[in-house]
């Protein structure tokens, strides 16, 4: 892309906002400072009843770049489609609403973005926790792959990479560049109702209708992690099974060469245990009148939890001083005559019998079980 057209190219960035007042201002300060600064950045308030609306029309005042739409209360996947639908810029991208970006952030894509002016960019974000910030770049290989390259290398691993729980393209929109003209053209169906896996939802839609792809391995997305978030909030079952309807009617469309029906099935596998774990777990474990030790807070911790309170009496991870009534690891020898069981809620299987294994060294001698796929 020759540097006049990255010097001309206008990014509309979407910020959907829903009550995040505490965390807000930082958000939108982060995108209005870029260095890069041709920039449309548009704020949906999507219903706030905290002070998150007078801080996007604040924002507006002083920027003439910023421009507010407030609607009634819908959820994310609606507040998205209003901001796309207002779009002005040559390329779509998204911030979400606790989180922040590097000042840099889109100086950097700009100016690694192809002479072919691909239809999406992605790239990687931190996770950042209280204590702690992991950096997450997508497992398939930098670089440009036109629609060829996408059918051999992309679409057979994007979904599901290989291990149970990773992606080979991160599903976030929040680190894709998204083409306008592209997005206009091939609009992913995606159901209002969808409140779990809603960047999935759209990302995959839109990969397999792409024409080109950049991979760029930078992370200059901040990804906000705390217990407010969506993937610690329980989700009716009806929600999942829209879901899966508009990922199963996209891929049903396309080669099956591409082994998207297992990468769906297994990612499908995923939300559940995730979200409603006792479906899946209850076909295979019998944890009646069973008293556990549990081990993993994580998402699918934390899900096990819910699903089967009553049997958990006692919960550990080794990053406990991040939950409420998690205890350390330890507490699995301290208190062994509690428990009948352990059950290791971490969705590698690698991990899970790596844990099972010291456990066993240190001394534990009752039943450790976890969820395999291949079961």
């Amino acid at each position: 892309m020759s540097a006049e057209i990255k010097e001309n190219l206008t990014l509309t960035v979407i910020v959907p906002v829903y009550n995040s007042q505490e965390y807000l201002e930082e958000c939108i300060n982060s995108i209005k400072n870029q260095t890069y600064t041709n920039l449309d950045i548009i704020l949906v308030d999507d219903g706030s009843t905290d002070s998150s609306g007078k801080i996007c029309d604040d924002a507006a005042d002083k920027d003439e770049r910023v421009r507010v739409i407030h609607k009634k209360n819908e959820g994310l996947v609606a507040a998205r489609k209003t901001g796309i639908n207002s779009a002005r810029g040559d390329y779509i991208t998204f911030v979400d609403c606790d989180d922040y970006i590097d000042l840099d952030a889109y100086e950097q894509i700009v100016n690694n973005m192809s002479d072919i002016i691909p239809d999406v960019i992605a790239f990687g974000l931190i996770e950042e926790y209280p204590d702690d910030s992991i950096k997450n770049i997508n497992k398939l290989a930098s670089g440009i792959y036109e629609k060829s390259d996408m059918e051999k290398n992309i679409f057979s691993r994007m979904l599901s990479f290989g291990d149970f729980f990773q992606y080979g393209i991160m599903p976030n929109l929040v680190c894709k560049f998204i083409k306008r003209s592209f997005l206009e053209s091939h609009k992913p169906k995606i159901s209002n109702g969808v409140t779990i896996g809603e960047d999935v939802d759209m990302t995959y839609q839109m990969l397999l209708n792409a024409n080109t792809l950049q991979i760029m391995d930078i992370a200059p997305y901040h990804y906000r992690k705390h217990h407010a978030s969506m993937m610690y909030q329980t989700v009716e079952l009806e929600r999942l099974k829209l879901l899966e309807d508009d990922l199963r009617s996209t891929f049903v469309c396309k080669d099956s060469n591409y082994n998207l029906d297992k990468q769906l099935n297994s990612y499908i596998t995923f939300v559940y245990l995730l979200k409603h774990p006792e479906i899946i777990l209850g076909k295979r474990f019998d944890f009646s009148n069973t008293k556990i030790a549990l081990y993993g807070a994580g998402g699918f911790g934390q899900a096990f939890h819910q699903s089967y309170s009553h049997n958990v009496v006692l919960w550990v991870d080794k990053n406990y001083q991040r939950y409420d009534s998690v205890k350390p690891v330890d507490a699995l020898k301290e208190r062994v005559e509690e428990y009948d069981m352990i059950f290791i809620a971490i969705l590698n299987v690698a991990v899970c019998e790596e844990i099972k294994n010291t456990l066993y060294e240190n001394g534990i001698r009752k039943p450790i079980i976890y969820y395999k796929e291949e079961l």
